[in-house]
């Protein structure tokens, strides 16, 4: 966020505008023998700067969007798999009630009663 906020309040970016480096690689190369004063190769020179200044900050931004898409989907599959884990338990649980109703409903109460402690 304050790659992008900061530069935009205190005119950050007109230091990557053509002229600005420009005057920048003047002031840096006090030979005017340099590449970057030949026309040909002024305009990729420019370029190089632009890039080389740019690259980490866009390499952040980069990481920081992909460690949020995966902190979205890991936290998507945690929900999914707490949601699970109850539905099985209470899934379980009605079933194990419908077997105690089935054995009470077909045997005698203490005979019922033996069979599930024998069970569990």
């Amino acid at each position: 966020v304050m790659l992008v906020i900061v530069p935009l309040v205190g005119d950050g970016w007109v230091i990557f505008s053509y002229e600005r480096i420009k005057e920048s690689l003047s002031v840096y190369y006090q030979n005017t023998e340099a590449a970057c004063f030949n026309p040909a190769y002024q305009d990729f020179c420019v370029r190089m700067y632009q890039w080389n200044r740019s690259f980490p900050a866009t390499t952040i931004l980069f990481i920081g969007i992909m460690i949020v898409f995966a902190s979205f989907s890991s936290s998507v599959a945690f929900r999914r798999n707490y949601t699970t884990k109850r539905v099985v338990r209470v899934l379980t649980m009605q079933q194990k009630k419908d077997r105690e109703d089935l054995l009470l409903s077909i045997f005698p109460k203490t005979v019922a009663m033996h069979m599930l402690e024998k069970q569990t």
